[in-house]
């Protein structure tokens, strides 16, 4: 039967997992409350213009936050203009602040008096997380909402931007409740959610659920915003597994020790004791008098889980403390409800039906955004924080590096010893048949065609050389572009695209050419995604990855020959929905710590009988 319990909770834990990790959306953060209830009768989507509404007003820019009257400016106009980069928003009437590691200090977040544009938000954001972490942040995506919380017709604003970048390979979401206070928006609610450790989810409603894991553990604050962006504390519950709880002081603890003695521990890892709240903690207090106690069980059918009820009422008789069914509890958090006229409705979790909005990665950009016509221009854009869009044209590398003094225009790359190496653009090669361009220790940089219907093209003439390498750089995107050699095809040993030491490299909606040796190839890297690209007529293969990360989404791989067309080192290589045709050559080769996957592939016949006919197919190997 422990078999049984075993399956029935290893089911259960990932069902929950699953939704929990689905509501990484918000995670509380300092609130300001008071006790006005929400209007009960509003109409969902209804588009009432409030009296705040009528009366908006612009802040000045004298630097005091001083506001002057707008009429017939609605809340809603004043958002659209915040996302559109036109409105700012303040945080006057919110305090967040965090600990600045250099200083010893707590430091203010969002310390500026005169406002945030989205793109000074994104900004900041992305600064001060930069500060504080291990590795280098970039804001990965803004989206946006309209909530009505306390469903009284008055429209609020949700933002969440999203990061990566700590030494998870993610770093924080941050959410932020915006509200038009007579003409003025200000964030009135602000969380965090953070990977594996906490994470929120808001209704339309402005009904919060703020959730915190650990282990085999977790604990959950259910909260509201009301009509006036004011927090509400509701109820919270903490749980464990009847393990987590063996060996404490108190009188529940000792039970669950004594029992687990008589049982076995493995017995108590089958169930969670859902330890409730319906009230603040204040100083004082008499807990035992506050707290109600539940559990859920982890077990496969009937008679298992009655053996395992039967195991936690006699805990909880040994420790002479109540014991409350999940249906009591519920009566409880509806009693709860009502005190603040909640209906169903308005507490009610919309899990997959929130309408959330992406912004244009250019109209949150945090940096420059620089649009260039010549190679010498491209050249000079490259920096940190950097978005470049070039015209459509051809840039040719190789005839800027043999143009008049172009070898002075920026240093030479030193093999023999690392650390003289600078930051920026370099170049590198033993003769006029190697010369390439390294793009060296840049973090967030975007490299776009200004016209993706007419893709602006990279190339290089030099036939060992890379067409464009980058090396030790962090979160670099690189779309809509076509690269190759500009040379007869013949016999290359330089690759098309080469990133060496790199994290967090994307290349989407690219055309790599041969005769490049390979179309791309990736050295000791993290988190390598190629989307919606093709990769063709490359004389030696299609793709490497050595000690390195590398997943490829919808892409074209065609009409490549010679040596094997996809080679992986302790690291993997991963395929999702690509086509692979007219591939002359072996089609995989995988090392003993490496890992290749297929899913959802198209293959033409002899492709997949390469693929089929590896000695590593079913172990290393896998079509899904």
């Amino acid at each position: 039967m422990k078999e049984g319990w075993r399956k029935e909770r290893s089911a259960r834990k990932v069902a929950r997992w699953g939704m929990l990790l689905a509501m990484l959306m918000l995670l509380a953060a300092c609130v300001v409350g008071c006790e006005k209830k929400p209007a009960e009768s509003s109409e969902e989507g209804k588009e009432s213009v409030s009296s705040s509404e009528a009366q908006s007003t612009e802040p000045s820019v004298d630097g005091e936050g001083e506001s002057k009257p707008r009429p017939n400016v609605s809340s809603s106009e004043m958002y659209d203009g915040f996302i559109r980069g036109e409105e700012k928003v303040y945080f006057d009437k919110q305090s967040y602040t965090y600990y600045d590691s250099a200083s010893g200090t707590e430091q203010s977040y969002f310390p500026d008096s005169n406002g945030y544009l989205l793109k000074e938000l994104v900004s900041r954001i992305q600064t001060v997380d930069s500060a504080e972490a291990d590795a280098p942040i970039r804001v990965s995506g803004v989206s946006f909402l309209r909530l009505d919380c306390g469903n009284d017709g008055e429209p609020e604003l949700c933002l969440s931007v999203t990061c990566v970048g700590d030494t998870w390979g993610t770093a924080d979401t941050y959410e932020f409740v915006i509200k038009n206070y007579d003409g003025k928006l200000q964030v009135c609610y602000r969380a965090v959610s953070g990977y594996r450790s906490y994470s929120s989810v808001i209704n339309h409603y402005g009904y919060l659920d703020d959730s915190y894991y650990w282990g085999m553990g977790w604990h959950s604050t259910g909260g509201f915003l009301d009509g006036e962006g004011n927090y509400h504390y509701v109820y919270d519950v903490t749980a464990d597994s009847g393990y987590g709880w063996i060996g404490g002081e108190d009188a529940l603890s000792k039970a669950i020790t004594e029992v687990a003695e008589d049982e076995g521990e493995e017995v108590m890892d089958y169930f969670e004791i859902l330890k409730y709240r319906f009230q603040e903690w204040q100083e004082g207090e008499k807990e035992d008098e506050i707290v109600k106690y539940s559990y859920e069980i982890y077990a496969d059918g009937d008679e298992a889980e009655k053996e395992i009820q039967d195991v936690i009422e006699r805990i909880f008789a040994k420790a002479g403390i109540k014991l409350y069914s999940q249906q009591e509890i519920q009566a409880m958090l509806e009693m709860r409800h009502q005190e603040f006229g909640l209906t169903n409705a308005m507490s009610e979790y919309e899990y997959d039906g929130m309408d959330w909005k992406n912004v244009d990665q250019k109209d949150y950009w945090p940096g420059k955004t620089v649009t260039v016509k010549t190679t010498d221009e491209f050249i000079k854009a490259l920096g940190n924080n950097t978005m470049v869009f070039l015209e459509p044209g051809t840039y040719n590398l190789t005839q800027w590096m043999r143009a008049e003094g172009g070898f002075e225009k920026i240093p030479r790359r030193l093999y023999e010893d690392e650390g003289v190496n600078p930051s920026g653009v370099l170049y590198t090669g033993w003769d006029e048949d190697s010369w390439e361009v390294v793009i060296h220790k840049f973090n967030n940089l975007v490299i776009d065609s200004a016209d993706p219907k007419n893709p602006a093209k990279i190339v290089c003439e030099c036939p060992m050389a890379r067409v464009l390498a980058f090396e030790n750089c962090n979160y670099v995107d690189v779309n809509n572009l076509v690269f190759g050699h500009e040379i007869e095809p013949g016999h290359c040993s330089g690759d098309v695209l080469d990133f060496t030491g790199c994290n967090g490299m994307n290349v989407n909606g690219c055309d790599l050419y041969g005769c490049g040796a390979y179309g791309l190839t990736v050295y000791d890297c993290g988190d390598v995604n190629v989307t919606e690209s093709v990769i063709h007529d490359c004389t030696y293969g299609c793709m490497n990855a050595y000690g390195s990360y590398v997943n490829v989404s919808n892409t074209r791989f065609e009409d490549c020959k010679e040596f094997t067309m996809f080679s992986v080192n302790d690291g993997s290589l991963y395929f999702y929905n690509c086509n692979f045709r007219n591939l002359q050559g072996k089609m995989a080769y995988v090392g003993e710590e490496g890992y290749m996957g297929f899913g959802d592939c198209q293959f033409d016949v002899k492709a997949l009988e390469s693929l089929q006919g590896n000695e590593k197919f079913g172990s290393q190997l896998y079509i899904y």
